[in-house]
């Protein structure tokens, strides 16, 4: 082998020593449209794996599908966003499109500069945080009545005509209760939900507070993928406007959250997402 083809053998190597497979030029990001279809977990799912994909730096050409749902391989709680990687790979949610991403290009990947132990610490953090922040956000969606009749059903069946519409409303909140029922999340109140959000965030605050760094991310000096799949759900929470806005309440008593999401946004973002404060004005 010549000294140019061991160069780009190196080039080609994780810091594991593993190759790494090219990412594809097409790469696809498929979701509803926003504007009308889109539900809060959906939309939290869909803005933490943008936010995910760009911090890595790895590039993606974003699609608007009314099917897109109904393309997605599969997944355990919303279904989406839904990543393609040529014909026929496909994969859906935060959590499978990380660990491809870690597969493909791990010297990419947020977190590459961890340890092992490091990154298994922080697959179970991500893994509680997205059960909670989802589970939180599909309760307030399909439980809550005044968000349900006034928010939630009318963007269930948006992309269908009437009888269908009424079909796959039904089916969408048949769904959501299925999901709640298998997490034994069901027979909570919005109180008992609201309270194991907080929880949440109290665990996420003192995990950023042990880097005791001003400006540091929740692992250290350097983003990792909580960072981006918390981003992805509180600045979902604290831009959709809810008739009912319990969860923006609760987060508004967390200004190091805020605070966190607004750094990531205006380096990520250009500061699009969130605007220019982490104090969000619909809460008023």
């Amino acid at each position: 082998m010549s000294l140019e083809q061991n160069l780009t053998a190196a080039l080609s190597q994780s810091p594991e020593g593993k190759a790494e497979e090219a990412w594809p030029a097409d790469a696809q990001l498929y979701q509803p449209p926003e504007e009308s279809q889109l539900l809060l977990p959906e939309r939290s799912s869909c803005l933490a794996v943008k936010t995910y994909l760009r911090m890595c730096g790895l590039p993606i050409v974003e699609k608007i599908s009314d099917n897109a749902e109904f393309m997605s391989p599969g997944g355990r709680l919303t279904h989406l966003p839904l990543l393609r990687l040529g014909p026929v790979k496909t994969f859906a949610e935060f959590e499978p499109i990380v660990a491809q991403v870690e597969t493909m290009q791990a010297g990419h990947a947020l977190g590459s500069w961890m340890s092992e132990d490091q990154r298994d610490n922080v697959r179970s953090l991500v893994n509680y945080v997205e059960n909670v922040f989802t589970l939180t956000e599909i309760h307030m969606s399909f439980v809550d009545a005044v968000n349900y009749q006034w928010y939630t059903a009318p963007r269930s069946g948006a992309a269908r005509p009437w009888p269908l519409s009424m079909l796959r409303r039904w089916a969408k909140q048949k769904e959501a209760m299925r999901i709640l029922k298998v997490y034994q999340w069901d027979d909570l109140d919005n109180d008992q939900v609201l309270h194991e959000l907080g929880v949440c965030a109290d665990q996420l605050v003192d995990q950023m507070e042990q880097n005791q760094l001003e400006e540091s991310y929740f692992c250290g000096s350097r983003p990792c993928a909580l960072d981006s799949l918390v981003f992805g759900h509180v600045a979902t929470i604290m831009t959709t406007k809810l008739p009912n806005m319990a969860l923006a309440r609760v987060l508004i008593n967390y200004p190091p959250l805020l605070a966190h999401c607004w750094r990531i946004d205006r380096s990520v973002f250009g500061g699009k997402i969130l605007g220019n404060e982490p104090e969000v004005e619909v809460l008023e």
